[in-house]
């Protein structure tokens, strides 16, 4: 299951009804939500609070709102702007792609495109993290995955890496936590990248 618990979602909205509505399915999400209907308050949460992703309703004061994107992004260029749009002003939202927000929502933000819009984010900046069981679990399949693609023994890669076949058969069952060296050595034996290996996870 990803955790999700240390991402802060910063969200900007005049609209104390459907602001408290995100706050709600942030929360319920996992995600540490933060709420600022102000937008000039918004920025300085975001510079104190480090929030990695910030949600920015474009309704209200497009200026501003587009102004706001601009200025979360000057904090970090890794933080992610998704802007929010009602009714039919498409031009703020390109404007807003075009200054750096990653996605657009429609209001009211309803829960799967909000679930939908976060999920692609977090996962674009790395943010999803499992718990360490499932992490282990899933290495473990990509590895074997690759091997039997390659139609690779496990006494083949065995051979390969310098590491036993039972160490192998517990990584690939996920019961074992592997070193970044093994890994490492798993991935060149495999012919592949380690971040490739483990992208997405």
């Amino acid at each position: 299951m990803a955790v999700r618990h240390h991402i802060k979602v910063l969200v900007a909205d005049s609209d104390a009804q459907h602001t408290k509505h995100l706050q709600q399915l942030l929360e319920d999400a996992g995600y540490l939500a933060r709420v600022e209907g102000d937008l000039a308050e918004a920025f300085k949460l975001a510079q104190k609070e480090s929030c990695q992703i910030a949600l920015v309703d474009l309704s209200a004061s497009p200026s501003e709102a587009l102004e706001l994107v601009e200025k979360i992004k000057g904090i970090d260029r890794r933080n992610s702007v998704l802007v929010m749009r009602g009714g039919s002003d498409f031009e703020s939202a390109v404007e807003a792609m075009r200054r750096g927000a990653c996605e657009y929502l429609r209001k009211p933000v309803g829960s799967s495109d909000l679930s939908a819009a976060l999920d692609r984010t977090c996962r674009r900046m790395g943010l999803i993290h499992t718990n360490e069981e499932e992490l282990n679990r899933l290495i473990g399949e990509r590895i074997r995955r690759e091997r039997l693609a390659q139609n690779l023994t496990l006494r083949q890669l065995s051979d390969r890496t310098n590491l036993t076949t039972s160490q192998l058969s517990q990584v690939e069952l996920g019961k074992n936590a592997a070193s970044v060296w093994a890994l490492a050595r798993i991935s060149n034996a495999l012919g592949r990248q380690l971040s490739a290996m483990l992208e997405g996870l």
